[in-house]
């Protein structure tokens, strides 16, 4: 018989997933992986001549997105999470097509890590806590 101190019977709801999601959200790390991500495509991308996202983009929208953490490590969780779901929304609208139909495992994680970006942070922005709103 379980006792009810033991979390492992408990199942993981929607809930908790949305809790998680939501605790990433108000964090800088996210934006700040997404960022160095971009950043270590640079060598690989000034080396090979039809790989995209092209190394100028990787360098631009890496130092944007890293400005959007700070912006959230400096405590404007509501200002960082829309600039970052902005940018993040514009890379995909630049590279977000060719990175997936180029069937390269980079250039498709690069996609897919900024959808997951946009959707986490504009979910931030758009339909914060109400605790922290009420600071």
């Amino acid at each position: 018989m379980a006792s009810a101190d033991n979390d492992d019977d408990i199942p993981v709801t929607r809930s908790d997933l949305s809790q998680t999601v939501s605790r990433f959200a108000v964090t800088p790390y996210p934006a700040w992986g997404f960022s160095g991500a971009l950043f270590a495509t640079v060598p690989r991308a000034s080396n090979v001549k039809m790989y995209l996202p092209r190394p100028l983009t990787c360098a631009f929208f890496g130092s944007v997105i890293a400005f959007g953490g700070y912006i959230i490590h400096d405590n404007d969780v509501i200002n960082g999470a829309g600039f970052t779901s902005a940018w993040s929304t514009m890379y995909l609208l630049a590279n977000g097509k060719r990175g997936i139909t180029q069937l390269r495992p980079w250039p498709a994680f690069l996609s897919i890590f900024a959808f997951g970006n946009a959707l986490m942070y504009g979910r931030e922005y758009f339909f914060p806590d109400s605790d922290r709103t009420k600071i």
